[in-house]
């Protein structure tokens, strides 16, 4: 979806649900684009240490195949590469996020099943309001700005539901890297795109604000959302109930 049409859709959330953080939106090019951050490889990082480098300063990071001795997670779950098969242990017994190898090996193979291929060589994360208008923006994440504001997009998610009306947003235990892109990007392939709230590894939450939650969905979706704004419980004109 072109960048100028979710940025407009963007603005329409912003009359009515508040966030804290900066929309960040995520698209592939063939191009080294100028100026982008690219993190240390020369020892192990996670792409969430430099989260505020978006958030905080507009920097624009770009990811890709050149992965070095950083968390293979970026390279891995945003398909340029493939998942590492270290039989379970890490998960299971380094990090403990599983209760045994045999879990987590099932997790790996389903985690596998939701990779899309890159479109480009490269793929950037940047606020979305600085991406150049001629981009086309794949993923969007925002970050209401508490469980009030959380609460009204997962009813929007299913105000329009003509699938199931209760099952429209997923809470994975996964990564977060997963949880920003993989997980929304696969949705855009779907009948029926969920929403995802993300970053609920323990892992991440140590280089991410208390109180950061994303919200994140495919660009098509988010637009859908927007429009659908009007003439819902959100519409600017409509008097909410508060009791009966």
């Amino acid at each position: 979806m072109n960048s100028e049409i979710v940025k407009e859709s963007l603005r329409k959330f912003s009359e009515v649900v508040s966030f804290n953080y900066p929309a960040i939106g995520w698209y592939f090019s063939p191009e080294e684009i100028d100026d982008s951050f690219v993190y240390q490889k020369d020892r192990w990082v996670c792409m969430f240490m430099y989260l505020k480098m978006v958030t905080k300063q507009g920097k624009r990071i770009r990811f890709s195949e050149d992965n070095g001795k950083a968390c293979t997670g970026s390279t891995e779950y945003f398909g340029f590469g493939e998942l590492e098969d270290d039989g379970g242990v890490f998960l299971a017994e380094t990090e403990r996020f599983f209760k045994n190898l045999e879990l987590s090996k099932a997790y790996t193979r389903e985690s596998a099943t939701l990779i899309q291929p890159p479109k480009e060589k490269y793929l950037y994360m940047e606020q979305l309001e600085m991406v150049d208008k001629n981009r086309e923006i794949e993923v969007v994440n925002i970050f209401p700005a508490d469980l009030t504001n959380l609460t009204k997009l997962v009813t929007l998610s299913g105000y329009d539901s003509t699938a199931s009306l209760m099952d429209n947003v997923l809470i994975p235990n996964c990564s977060g890297c997963q949880s920003v892109f993989t997980l929304p990007y696969n949705e855009k392939f779907q009948e029926h795109p969920r929403s995802i709230v993300g970053f609920m590894e323990p892992m991440v939450r140590n280089f991410v604000p208390e109180d950061m939650v994303s919200f994140s969905l495919p660009s098509t979706r988010f637009v859908e959302m927007a429009n659908n704004i009007e003439g819902s419980f959100l519409d600017k004109n409509f008097s909410n109930p508060k009791g009966f």
